[in-house]
């Protein structure tokens, strides 16, 4: 069946939107993977910011840093948070669970998710971040109940809610896992990989999609910047972009 266009949400950057087949498909969960720093969390506010900008009401979940410190980051990229904090359709949560907890994973899951349900009041709303899983079960000894846990939230979530979610994931510096417990790729509709790339002296930052179910996509890398007032910008094709640098020198990327 074909997808009306009503059926997307845009992920704040147009260029994404098109890399994507159209944005993200409503209902759906989609992962943000990459090293920490490289600018996961901007991408996920840009999402919400998109939302918000066009009246909806979206949720944004911090796992393992302070809520105001994120939304004091987000102005220096001149978004102010705080007016639609105010007005009641920016719901920003923080929630600690400890790693010890995954083993009750039942239970638990369905304690995080209430809280999700207890925060909105039980108000509808169509954008969610969970910022990032990959702080659930940070320092959890058995990866079978971090992995039972991350899925029954995710599940719970998509079956409570009906929601747009985003969730982000921290993968170690020159891992070639695509997330930290190899299984939140595999319960997202979508992988968006941010990354950096050293290229003579220079880092570059890159994004590439590496998995979108039931939609055409463009699986380029591309080169990208952050830009105050645009968050994440996507430029030209990365080997454009070392093509144009000209000299062998420039050419010699670290992989």
């Amino acid at each position: 069946m074909a997808l009306t266009a009503d059926a997307r949400l845009s992920t704040g950057n147009p260029m994404l939107d098109r890399m994507l087949g159209g944005g993200f498909i409503k209902g759906r969960t989609y992962l943000v993977t990459g090293e920490t720093g490289v600018g996961k969390t901007i991408l996920s506010l840009q999402f919400l910011l998109n939302g918000l900008t066009s009246k909806e009401t979206c949720v944004y979940v911090t796992i393992d840093e302070r809520v105001e410190g994120v939304l004091r980051g987000a102005e220096s990229l001149g978004w102010n948070f705080w007016a639609f904090m105010e007005s009641g359709r920016f719901i920003p949560l923080e929630l600690r669970l400890y790693a010890a907890e995954a083993r009750k994973y039942g239970k638990e899951s369905r304690a995080f998710v209430d809280a999700i349900f207890n925060a909105t009041r039980g108000r509808r709303f169509s954008r969610l971040v969970l910022d990032p899983v990959s702080a659930l079960a940070q320092g959890a000894k058995d990866e079978f109940y971090v992995r039972e846990y991350l899925r029954e939230i995710i599940t719970m979530i998509e079956e409570r809610f009906g929601v747009t979610t985003l969730m982000t994931t921290d993968i170690p510096t020159g891992s070639k896992r695509m997330s930290r417990f190899m299984l939140e790729e595999f319960l997202a509709s979508g992988v968006i990989v941010l990354g950096v790339r050293q290229i003579g002296g220079r880092l570059v930052r890159t994004i590439f999609v590496r998995k979108m179910r039931w939609s055409s996509m463009d699986s380029t890398m591309y080169v990208f910047t952050i830009e105050p007032e645009r968050g994440i910008v996507i430029h030209e094709p990365f080997d454009d972009y070392v093509k144009a640098l000209g000299s062998p020198a420039a050419q010699a990327v670290e992989r």
